[in-house]
């Protein structure tokens, strides 16, 4: 299908362009509880709440009460926040992208000055809270890639709260509503190369 094509905007109406029985996919109980409390806070609080207030209601409304934060770690200063906010009333696990320490050594991974040698573990977030039992797990800022491998190994289900965008302040659809920035997307990339100041660069893959 190719519904960025649309221009009317049928199934919006009651009119759908399919056959399928769509419904019969909510069949799974757990399924159809997310759904609804998905809907509920959406209809409830729309325009009236923001995104962490929005993912608590959530968890709220569903009875979850052990929730995970998958984090990047130049994320942490915000992460420390949002779990001050929730602790009083969740009980809350969060694990770092870095855990683990795992060397890019060992995977083959191109290594530069300001990313350091230690890569991103997101099987390893996702296995930790795994055994963690979390409820709802909640992404923060997890690479583009890395938050594919959380998600596919995530046993509970994941909301995500941040996206990350190094270059426009974690805000990426900026680039879709500045027609400055979107006049450049989709050319070829430049790799970056090395500068003086990136041996100095302790960033270490934030």
């Amino acid at each position: 299908m190719k519904c960025h094509l649309c221009k009317d905007n049928p199934c919006n109406k009651g009119n759908p362009c399919i056959t399928t029985d769509s419904a019969a996919l909510y069949g799974d109980p757990t399924d159809r509880k997310l759904f609804k409390t998905a809907a509920d806070v959406e209809a409830l609080f729309y325009k009236e709440a923001c995104r962490v207030d929005e993912t608590m209601e959530f968890a709220r409304r569903l009875g979850f009460k052990k929730l995970g934060l998958a984090f990047c770690i130049g994320f942490l200063e915000e992460v420390r926040i949002l779990a001050e906010i929730m602790s009083p009333e969740f009980d809350v696990h969060s694990v770092c992208c870095k855990v683990g320490s795992l060397e890019k050594s060992c995977f083959d991974m191109a290594e530069r000055p300001w990313i350091g040698q230690y890569s991103c573990n997101p099987v390893e977030q996702a296995r930790i809270l795994n055994d963690e039992g979390t409820e709802l797990n909640i992404v923060m800022g997890l690479c583009v890639g890395h938050d594919s491998l959380f998600y596919k190994h995530s046993a509970a289900p994941v909301t995500t709260l941040v996206v990350k965008d190094r270059k426009l302040g974690h805000n990426p659809v900026a680039a879709l509503y500045c027609p400055y920035l979107r006049s450049e997307l989709g050319k070829p990339l430049r790799e970056r190369g090395i500068k003086p100041e990136d041996l100095e660069d302790k960033s270490n893959g934030k």
